[in-house]
């Protein structure tokens, strides 16, 4: 045993900390390495944890869940005097994914096809929220507030208001350019984070119930 900043730490303890979600092959032997960070005082030991064996993927699933309990299954019959202790959720998500081989042509017409919907869509939206606060009729009203001549077209309130929503959104989602002025996440990067965590939680349940149900 070796006594380090007055904590005592097994030469047996084994601290392993896994990754929750984790992508694979059809097929594919999944060592410990694979999912998760191991510890160990004895470097020898921590590579022969790393290499053991812990689940093979299906070739049929798209996703599947692999349990921390499996996980020290598999540890204990390899060692079995070992203190294991495991940081990180009791589920590992598994996204099995095959060799695609894309179209970059299809690709392309894809986000052309996604960015005309989202340009028209986000047109249709500003039109209509402007029809329905009679916007210019709001700026016929400032122009002729400031400067006490009534006009029916105030370009030189539509065109600064016009462009400032465009720089407004850019400025807003910051995800327009690589090198950003902010360190903060833009409100996109975090609904992108909460979406895609709430497909994996989604997906893990799903995938554990299908399991259950199949084996009874």
């Amino acid at each position: 045993m070796n006594k380090k900043g007055g904590n005592i730490i097994d030469k047996k303890d084994i601290y392993i900390q896994l990754e929750p979600k984790i992508q694979a092959k059809p097929s594919q032997i999944i060592k410990l390495r694979d999912i998760a960070a191991v510890y160990c005082n004895d470097s020898s030991l921590k590579e022969k944890i790393r290499d053991i064996e812990v689940y093979e993927t299906s070739s049929s699933t798209k996703n599947d869940v692999l349990s921390v309990l499996h996980i020290i299954k598999k540890i204990q019959e390899n060692e079995n005097d070992l203190a294991i202790k495991i940081f990180g959720k009791p589920e590992i998500l598994i996204d099995i994914r095959g060799e695609k081989h894309t179209n970059i042509l299809f690709q392309y017409l894809k986000i052309f096809i996604v960015c005309i919907t989202l340009f028209l869509g986000a047109g249709l939206a500003i039109i209509n929220f402007h029809q329905d606060v009679n916007m210019e009729d709001s700026l016929r009203t400032v122009y002729e507030i400031v400067t006490g001549e009534e006009n029916k077209r105030p370009l030189i309130l539509q065109i600064p208001y016009s462009l400032g929503i465009g720089i407004g959104m850019v400025t807003f989602f910051n995800h327009v350019v690589k090198k950003k002025w902010k360190k903060e996440p833009s409100p996109l990067d975090v609904e992108m984070y909460m979406y895609d965590k709430n497909i994996d939680e989604y997906v893990i349940d799903n995938t554990k119930q299908n399991k259950k149900f199949n084996s009874s």
